[in-house]
């Protein structure tokens, strides 16, 4: 099918947009101008030294392509510093210097074959609402954009949902959809990145079960017969851009020109329920809570939130957490700011 130009909009056309059509995304991604040029990290993020300097002792892993999510993919990965991983995107000549061998997946010469830079995309920036970093992309949604994040308890220790992202060309993302049906953005500060996105409703045509997801710039024809009926829509990205996609959309990303980019995942009244069904972050919650078992179970007498705990598997530990904290919150303060959001959370948990 022939590819779909994503459509561009400057901020206060967006801004309409959203409110004439609050779920425009989930008919089609859409590009902002205008809006990333207000945030401080459109200056203060815009050198890899100042990088370094701020978030050079944090660990993270880099890998060629970023992920997998195909069963043939091949993967190479490093261990690492985020400085000396941003080393590396400013000296790629000094990559057996830098990683020496044995690497946590694959080797040098493996990666030399696979013509593929490393790349690094989990550093966890944000862990609470209150972060400072999060004062560098303020404001943090487009348009007068609805955004309930702060809402959910738990929300940013259960996932990483902020995400800086710098890469050297080349670099890739290979196709797939976001854990925990957020909505989310690529927003632009430094280079050009490619990016072809597909809708959920799609997913039978791009993804086989036992297999994955196809490779948009050179699909299988006999793992995906159909991937021609899916509709590909498609944008390059350029700096001061945002790229936005409603939840579930499947995304594949090329950085076509070294790049600093930041993404960042939202939660609003549109997928509110998928969030709250999703597994995702339901174990990410759940590890952490079976962690702090003694502390938690010392704080509540949830007796469903005990049974939990003792059966030990995470996701539902996880929800059962959740449903605690929700039930806990409403019975202290019904008439919080937030308390609808909790409520309506807490009732799609129940239901599932």
């Amino acid at each position: 099918m022939k590819a779909m130009q994503i459509p561009s909009y400057d901020v206060a056309d967006y801004s309409v947009l959203l409110k004439e059509s609050p779920d425009v995304l989930s008919a089609h991604p859409c590009v902002v101008r205008g809006f990333v040029e207000q945030w401080s990290a459109a200056r203060s993020w815009l050198e890899i030294d100042q990088l370094k300097a701020l978030f050079g002792t944090l660990p993270v892993t880099a890998g060629a392509p970023q992920f997998t999510t195909h069963r043939d993919q091949r993967m190479c990965q490093v261990q690492t510093s985020y400085g000396t991983y941003l080393d590396y995107v400013q000296q790629p000549e000094r990559i057996a210097e830098l990683f020496p061998e044995p690497w946590r997946k694959g080797s040098l010469e493996e990666l030399r074959h696979m013509q593929l830079p490393l790349y690094c995309g989990n550093l966890r920036l944000v862990r609470h609402a209150a972060e400072p970093v999060l004062e560098q992309i303020q404001p943090l949604v487009p348009g007068n954009m609805e955004c309930l994040n702060d809402q959910i308890p738990y929300y940013y220790q259960s996932g990483n949902h902020v995400w800086l992202y710098v890469s050297r060309a080349g670099a890739l993302t290979p196709l797939h959809q976001d854990n925990n049906a957020v909505i989310a953005y690529l927003a632009q500060l430094r280079g050009r990145k490619r990016a072809v996105l597909y809708a959920p409703s799609d997913k039978a045509y791009f993804h086989t079960p036992g297999v994955g997801y196809m490779d948009p710039l050179a699909p299988d024809e006999q793992q995906f017969p159909q991937w021609h009926l899916a509709q590909p829509w498609v944008a390059t990205l350029e700096p001061g851009e945002l790229l936005i996609w409603g939840a579930n959309w499947a995304h594949h990303v090329v950085t076509e020109e070294d790049s600093i980019t930041v993404s960042f995942d939202i939660v609003n009244a549109t997928n509110l329920d998928a969030y709250a069904r999703s597994f995702d972050w339901q174990h990410e919650l759940g590890h952490f809570a079976k962690k702090n078992a003694t502390m938690i179970r010392t704080r509540s007498d949830d007796s469903r939130l005990h049974a939990a705990l003792d059966a030990g598997l995470e996701a539902p530990i996880g929800r059962a957490f959740m449903q605690a904290t929700l039930r806990a919150a409403h019975q202290a303060n019904p008439d919080h700011a937030g308390a609808a959001v909790r409520e309506q959370l807490r009732r799609t948990l129940e239901e599932a």
